[in-house]
């Protein structure tokens, strides 16, 4: 239903964001980490200084689709030491599609970037970008952003995508506004958006939060989908309780899609050493959780360099 208050541009974007660059497993695990804000210290990361010199360059290119391709091969694979240079891409009058390099913002997970995507919600004349900035905050998930994200639904300019964005952040000084959009909706869209914003925040006050986001994982895992939500706010916590249920989960969604996988895999790195014996384990698993095992392997080659290329800590 979102797509009902996106432009077209916004839509065929947001499809080449998705599809365009094609990072493997442990690339895609290391992005992961990145985009909850969380240190890479002590990973290698599996990308060449080579390979990013040349996509930063791009950013710097005539063409601006050259520029929406680096920023999205950046993002991508979690080389948040390039906000920089795709946030001064953003900006420049040269690049044609700035919503994608928002986007590209937003993933990157550092909070140095919110002030300049806050200012994108707000902007005169592009409303793709406006659009684009409002789900780029809820990629980011800074609370300090909730009182703009609170100014881009009263605007109604990106409203689901600014309650969505809400929801994510989960901080309690967004309560007033979503019980007043369930008390008189717009519409069913901004209803339900604005109830699961409420639920999730109600979680995060909970005495135990903890033990309720390990529930919720246990809960989808047994519909056979990850609670990619619930994934992260637990891997914030770094709670060591928590890793017998990650790992329980991705057992659990091991035939399921590697999205997924990798979401959890990331959150038992996330958890160090205990995280990663846990991995290590399934990464001697039975040939009937292959794909589990070739996850875990993914996320211990951050670990452990294993890889045949030249490994960048960054």
């Amino acid at each position: 239903m979102l797509l009902l208050f996106v432009g077209p541009l916004v839509l065929i974007g947001l499809l080449q964001y998705a599809g365009a660059s094609r990072p493997d497993e442990p690339q895609r695990i290391a992005a992961t980490l990145a985009s909850w804000g969380l240190t890479l210290e002590g990973l290698s990361i599996p990308v060449s200084r080579e390979q990013v010199d040349r996509q930063i360059g791009m950013l710097r290119s005539d063409i601006s689709e050259d520029r929406v391709q680096a920023a999205d091969w950046l993002a991508a694979r979690g080389v948040r030491a390039a906000g920089a240079a795709i946030a001064s891409a953003m900006v420049d009058p040269g690049t044609l599609r700035s919503c994608q390099l928002a986007h590209a913002l937003g993933f990157l997970g550092d909070k140095r970037w919110a002030g300049l995507l806050v200012n994108a919600t707000k902007h005169p004349t592009n409303l793709d970008l406006r659009v684009c900035a409002t789900i780029a905050l809820g990629k980011l998930q800074s609370p300090d952003t909730v009182d703009a994200l609170i100014d881009v639904y009263k605007g109604g300019a990106a409203p689901t995508a600014a309650l969505d964005a809400l929801g994510k952040i989960s901080h309690p000084a967004a309560l007033d506004l979503l019980r007043s959009v369930v008390e008189q909706p717009r519409n069913d869209v901004e209803r339900r958006s604005a109830l699961r914003a409420i639920e999730r925040i109600q979680i995060m006050q909970e005495p135990d939060v903890a033990m309720v986001l390990m529930q919720q994982i246990r809960t989808a895992a047994s519909r056979g989908v990850v609670d990619k939500w619930a994934v992260r706010k637990l891997a914030l916590l770094r709670d060591i309780s928590a890793v017998p249920v990650l790992c329980e989960s991705l057992i659990t969604v091991a035939n399921d899609g590697s999205d997924g996988r990798v979401v959890l895999a990331a959150a038992l790195l996330a958890h160090g050493d205990p995280g990663i014996k846990s991995l290590r384990i399934l990464a001697n698993q039975a040939d009937r959780l292959a794909s589990c095992t070739a996850t875990a392997l993914a996320a211990l080659t951050l670990v452990d360099g294993t890889r045949h290329i030249e490994i960048v800590s960054w």
